[in-house]
């Protein structure tokens, strides 16, 4: 049991670095291309927004739309939480183009 526990812990530890090093230089700072496909994905996974969706059609909340804005946003707070960048962070990310 401690065995397989200490196998889990390790791959979240091993997951969390990926995550670091496909974002993030060697002090820990987001690359530009981290910041420029974080801004990206901050505006497509609506990070910094409200996920309620109006029908075009009904002119009401789309429950189905507005589901699969959360799983997108989900996804976006997960690369957040494993790159430990707060919610001021987010929120400067920005769609310019940095490359």
């Amino acid at each position: 049991m401690i065995s397989r526990l200490t196998d889990a812990v390790r791959n979240v530890l091993s997951r969390k670095q990926s995550y670091r090093r496909t974002f993030m230089n060697d002090q820990g700072d987001l690359t530009r291309d981290g910041e420029v496909v974080l801004a990206d994905l901050r505006r497509f996974c609506r990070a910094s927004s409200s996920t309620a969706i109006v029908s075009p059609i009904s002119k009401t909340i789309d429950p189905l739309a507005m589901a699969m804005a959360e799983g997108r946003r989900e996804v976006f707070l997960r690369v957040a939480a494993h790159l430990y960048i707060n919610e001021k962070q987010v929120f400067s990310l920005t769609d310019e183009d940095k490359l």
